[in-house]
């Protein structure tokens, strides 16, 4: 992994996704984002759900499979719960050799780096869907960008197996930079 995916980097995402949903108003929470039957608050919740994962991991719990989801999880002040879970999935992270962590999954085994290193490409791509859907595009930091491009070239047996990242990725752009081709890894064109 990365050294660039780690606590720090799952912060820095985090705190972009934060930026984001606290910039929104009432009515952009409605917007649509990707995919199409998804709005900021979906986008919201999913992350807020993925994450909460993080904090379950750090303290060695079992995971659970991600399935369905109510985006009611939210309660009505959506960026309190993002905030809360952010919070307390920072400070699980904490002191933890995330590289040393091994959580059983029902899926197997997954190592808490590797959990990282997914929720901070999670939290990159739903800043730039909620920013894009609410006409205040997101500049997602080349570096993280280049450090997910990284994990994921690493782990193509997770990408080849579908379910991780999207079923059809978007080809960039010949030349195209390291963001594009980030999001283009996940299903997104600029």
């Amino acid at each position: 992994m990365s050294e660039a995916l780690d606590a720090a980097a799952y912060q820095r995402a985090a705190a972009l996704l934060g930026e984001t949903i606290t910039s929104l108003s009432d009515e952009e929470w409605d917007r649509t984002t990707h995919p199409d039957d998804w709005t900021a608050v979906t986008s919201t919740a999913w992350v807020v759900v993925g994450d909460s994962q993080l904090t379950a991991a750090a303290q060695g719990e079992a995971l659970g499979q991600v399935g369905e989801f109510d985006a009611a999880i939210l309660g009505g002040n959506p960026v309190a719960a993002w905030r809360g879970t952010a919070v307390a999935a920072i400070g699980a992270l904490r002191d933890v050799d995330a590289a040393a962590v091994i959580v059983p999954h029902p899926d197997g085994h997954v190592l808490l780096a590797d959990l990282i290193a997914q929720r901070v490409s999670e939290n990159l791509i739903r800043a730039w869907d909620i920013g894009r859907a609410a006409g205040r595009p997101v500049e997602v930091p080349e570096d993280l960008a280049d450090a997910c491009l990284g994990f994921w070239a690493d782990h193509t047996d997770a990408v080849l197996a579908g379910g991780v990242l999207p079923d059809e990725p978007v080809e960039p752009r010949a030349g195209a930079g390291v963001v594009e081709r980030f999001l283009g890894l996940m299903g997104r064109s600029v």
